[in-house]
């Protein structure tokens, strides 16, 4: 029932959080993926954990979802380690 338009701004600079300003000056419903509700910032070297996704990780996380009905999959589908999150269970191994 929703559709959903993925992309957002690519620019040399960071300009955090304008894709989302100019949604709500349209008076368009946004959402995230639930990235810091199903996955957790793994250990690792760098220290970096980053929940920005490229637009072809995005589709992958939302078209495993629409198999799966699944967050966890989706999730585990669409991003990557190198993101610095991961699911609880991969904690524990």
């Amino acid at each position: 029932s929703k559709v959903y338009v993925l992309g957002g701004l690519v620019d040399e600079s960071i300009h955090k959080m304008l894709t989302l300003q100019r949604a709500q000056e349209q008076s368009l419903q946004t959402a995230r993926l639930p990235i810091r509700e199903y996955m957790v910032k793994a250990v690792n070297t760098k220290n970096y954990h980053s929940e920005i996704l490229a637009i072809n990780q995005v589709f992958d996380v939302l078209s495993t979802y629409y198999e799966t009905r699944s967050w966890p999959s989706a999730l585990k589908a669409g991003v990557s380690s190198g993101k610095g999150y991961v699911l609880p269970d991969a904690v524990k191994e």
